[in-house]
């Protein structure tokens, strides 16, 4: 990994369980349906998550969360 990066964001279980369930193709409402939160709690934890990871999108924070070692790649 190079330092481009700069530090690495320390994100929430609630932020690694969104980004895992994102991982796995789901959708706002089916993560809500999962986690028994609103779809709008979820698409509040998406945003939190694209922010701290610099992403412009959903699959984008997915992926730099991967690379950084942030949640698991399986």
């Amino acid at each position: 990994m190079n330092g481009n990066f700069g530090e690495i964001p320390n994100l929430s279980k609630r932020e690694q369980e969104v980004l895992t369930w994102s991982k796995r193709g789901k959708s706002s409402w089916e993560i809500s349906a999962i986690l028994n939160i609103s779809e709008r709690t979820v698409n509040f934890h998406v945003n939190n998550i694209m922010q701290k990871l610099n992403a412009v999108s959903r699959t984008q924070a997915v992926a730099v969360a991967i690379e950084r070692g942030l949640i698991k790649r399986d």
